[in-house]
């Protein structure tokens, strides 16, 4: 409750602001935007009032001067800077023209829409150049920076040139390719369990792909469209096996002198319970087959074949059948080990099925790492 009172208080003084404390911050841009806030729900405050007569004047001396520091810089950038000046200042004039209160008190706004206007066509064919010269760096960190100028170019004026064609070329510049290979050749009975966990593997990587810059291929994919990648996914199954067969008897005999096996009445027709000792012998059956190996996962290097990355993943499925039998009254057998009387011996599953049961955990566990490997990458 004190945490929504807080929030609450919060928002309320963030409503309230007057704008006085980003005045003192040195940020008029901010402060006349929440004077303007304060007059529009209050056009009686006198101190929302006297923020926005010093800071909106400030704003247009600041933006101002910084636009023409800008313009006589040798910024790569400048007129996207100064694009973003002059916005501003647009964006002021729009918040006071939209205020009755501020706009009586600072009458006439000042828009700067032809500036703004001179400024983006200056702009585009910036940034449009600034993309082309970082792509002939030939470099993948440079390709995602030309990706963000043509990106801005096409947003700004939609079919500048052949922006469009630069931005496909920036992207396959920018973006890291990987080739992830099938895992070698296990014999015929694993063959199709072996391309299912290929494939859902590749897919888990595909699908789940939230990074823009790395993509991954089958090998055919890479060789039809003539792609070269950087890495190469490698992986293969090490210490496999399949279907140990493990199995235990055990016998033991159990009795029981609680229990009543009768009734009798006493000279005053009283009715007792007669206990009597009751046997049996038990025979418990254990039956696990297991399957475990190695994922061995490399990271390599297309081109040097150097090994970047090396992951193994071990893992391990046990397959179960347990049950019981017995000779004598059921009545001694241990509450633990009636519920196995009810079980019977079974046949366990083909190795292939133990085959799925012991590899997806794995192909799981790879693909995460694969993606976290190349997160931010």
């Amino acid at each position: 409750m004190n945490f929504l009172w807080f929030v609450l208080f919060l928002t309320a003084f963030t409503a309230c602001s007057t704008g006085q404390s980003a005045f003192r911050r040195g940020d008029y841009y901010e402060a006349t935007k929440q004077a303007v806030a304060r007059l529009r729900s209050n056009p009686e405050s006198e101190k929302a009032m006297n923020t926005l007569l010093k800071s909106y004047p400030m704003a247009l001396d600041y933006y101002r001067q910084k636009i023409d520091q800008t313009a006589a810089s040798g910024s790569s950038d400048k007129y996207l800077t100064i694009v973003d000046h002059y916005t501003k200042l647009n964006q002021l004039a729009d918040e006071i023209s939209r205020c009755p209160a501020a706009l009586d008190a600072v009458r006439p706004v000042v828009y700067f829409d032809e500036q703004l206007r001179k400024a983006n066509e200056m702009a585009i064919t910036e940034q449009y150049n600034n993309g082309v010269r970082l792509l002939q760096l030939n470099t993948m960190a440079d390709a995602r920076l030309a990706v963000e100028k043509f990106e801005w170019v096409e947003k700004t004026l939609p079919g500048y040139a052949d922006v469009q064609n630069k931005l496909l070329e920036a992207e396959d510049r920018a973006t890291l390719k990987i080739v992830v290979e099938p895992l070698p050749y296990m014999g015929d009975v694993y063959r199709p369990n072996v391309n299912r966990f290929y494939t859902n593997f590749f897919s888990d990587l595909s699908k789940n792909n939230r990074q823009r810059f790395v993509r991954y291929f089958q090998p055919e994919e890479a060789q039809e469209f003539g792609i070269k990648p950087q890495h190469v996914v490698k992986m293969q199954f090490v210490d496999f096996s399949v279907g140990n067969i493990f199995e235990k008897e055990s016998a033991s005999e159990h009795t029981s002198d609680t229990l009543v096996v009768g009734l009798y009445k006493d000279d005053k027709g009283v009715s007792h319970d007669v206990l009597g000792v009751v046997k049996a012998k038990v025979t418990v059956h254990e039956r696990n087959i297991v399957s475990r190996g190695i994922l061995d996962v490399k990271i390599v290097d297309y081109y040097s074949g150097s090994v970047l990355e090396n992951k193994r993943f071990p893992g391990e499925y046990v397959w179960r059948n347990d049950w019981a039998e017995y000779n004598g009254d059921e009545r001694a057998v241990p509450a633990r080990i009636k519920s196995m009387l009810k079980e019977k011996k079974v046949a366990p599953p083909p190795p292939q099925d133990l085959f799925i049961l012991f590899s997806d955990p794995l192909g799981s566990q790879a693909a995460s790492y694969i993606k976290s490997y190349y997160r931010n990458r």
